[in-house]
């Protein structure tokens, strides 16, 4: 189950220093300045702030104002370091993100350059992950080299086909070795293939 919600955070400051009169009591100097943000989290993990705002407390009524109904001098007069700015760490959901695109656009790049070099040059033992359409799905089976010539590539095709990524891992593992059709082509007609071979794998 994804725990997912918002959350509000007042962030304290590391200086008490007043920000100015209360409007509600009139005590001079008695207000403390916060930021209260609000985020969006996945179990419990910051994703990113969706709003952020000044708020004030009166140390002597205790009077809290939001940002709208605070005195416009007053939030004029706040010096720089007086309310905290929202830390980089409720922006860690966006970056792990951020990360793992890169990863995934960096695997993709690693993978299609192989798969270019492979194809280029094919050796036996080379299993290549194919993908067709099938009864309005798209299925997926291994294609294995078994002989090669100048002019010709000859597969083994897996006796099983899968229609999912996890039913492909679960054929990998349990139907690594059941080949028993055989196919050949020309190497003209491999470079045709290409568009259908999602990945190449060299043992």
């Amino acid at each position: 189950m994804i725990i997912f919600g918002t959350r509000t955070k007042v962030l304290t400051n590391k200086s008490q220093s007043a920000a100015g009169n209360c409007d509600y009591c009139g005590t001079a100097q008695s207000l403390l300045a916060y930021r209260q943000i609000k985020y969006f989290h996945i179990f419990w993990i910051p994703i990113f702030p969706y709003s952020a705002q000044i708020i004030t407390i009166c140390n002597h009524c205790k009077k809290l104002s939001y940002q709208s109904e605070i005195n416009p001098q007053t939030l004029q007069s706040l010096s720089p370091g007086t309310v905290r700015k929202t830390p980089i760490g409720y922006f860690a959901g966006l970056m792990l993100i951020g990360l793992l695109v890169a990863a995934i656009v960096i695997a993709g790049i690693s993978g299609a350059k192989k798969k270019e070099k492979y194809l280029k040059d094919p050796k036996v033992g080379d299993v290549y992950e194919l993908s067709y359409a099938k009864d309005g799905k798209t299925m997926r089976t291994l294609y294995r080299i078994a002989n090669l010539t100048t002019d010709s590539v000859t597969f083994e095709i897996n006796d099983y086909e899968a229609d999912s990524r996890k039913g492909l891992r679960k054929l990998r593992e349990q139907h690594s070795n059941s080949y028993s059709e055989k196919q050949k082509v020309s190497r003209t007609e491999l470079e045709d293939m290409k568009s259908k071979i999602a990945s190449i794998e060299r043992l």
